[in-house]
């Protein structure tokens, strides 16, 4: 088995694009010369979720609209990275404190991972934020935020009894749960 095993790719060219969402259509073939024509990519810019305790241990948490749900989704905050944004510890901070206003406390970077690696050319990146204190939101004005403040365990059962509709947002909060 060869170890690069990345497709060629003989063109390449955009379907649709705008500031929100990029869809590519790639003509490639595999190693083994099999065609796969087209082979379409959503590209999205790279976004950050926060998992965050404030200084009694609770999970901060936020419920909002959620259109293409149709309903209201529990689920951790986070945000976009602008495409000046290098910093996904920064782009955590800075979307915690205008999504829930709690800042400060010590933030870290768990993880960069793939949302779904077939068909999204983005990542997304886990922080978590420890001891951070409450303060004054600042969401988008398309952005109606209720904060919501569980114990661990709650988060865990949230979690694990599909009371989290995003399913990306259920292995986040279960890798940071499963750490100190």
């Amino acid at each position: 088995m060869a170890s690069d095993k990345r497709w060629t790719v003989h063109r390449s060219g955009h379907v649709f694009q705008d500031r929100w969402i990029s869809l590519r259509a790639d003509d490639c073939s595999t190693p083994d010369g099999v065609a796969i024509a087209p082979y379409y990519v959503l590209e999205f810019a790279d976004f950050v979720h926060v998992f965050a305790t404030d200084e009694a241990d609770r999970v901060i948490l936020v419920r909002q609209y959620r259109h293409g749900l149709q309903g209201i989704s529990l689920e951790l905050p986070g945000g976009v990275m602008d495409a000046h944004d290098t910093d996904a510890v920064a782009v955590g901070a800075r979307e915690l404190r205008e999504e829930t206003g709690y800042s400060g406390g010590t933030l870290a970077h768990l993880a960069t991972l793939s949302v779904d690696p077939a068909r999204y050319a983005n990542r997304l990146h886990l922080i978590r934020a420890t001891g951070v204190r409450p303060g004054a939101s600042h969401p988008e004005p398309t952005e109606d935020i209720e904060v919501v403040l569980v114990s661990r365990q709650e988060a865990k059962h949230l979690a694990l009894s599909g009371q989290i509709a995003n399913a990306g947002h259920v292995g986040l909060m279960l890798m940071a749960l499963a750490g100190p």
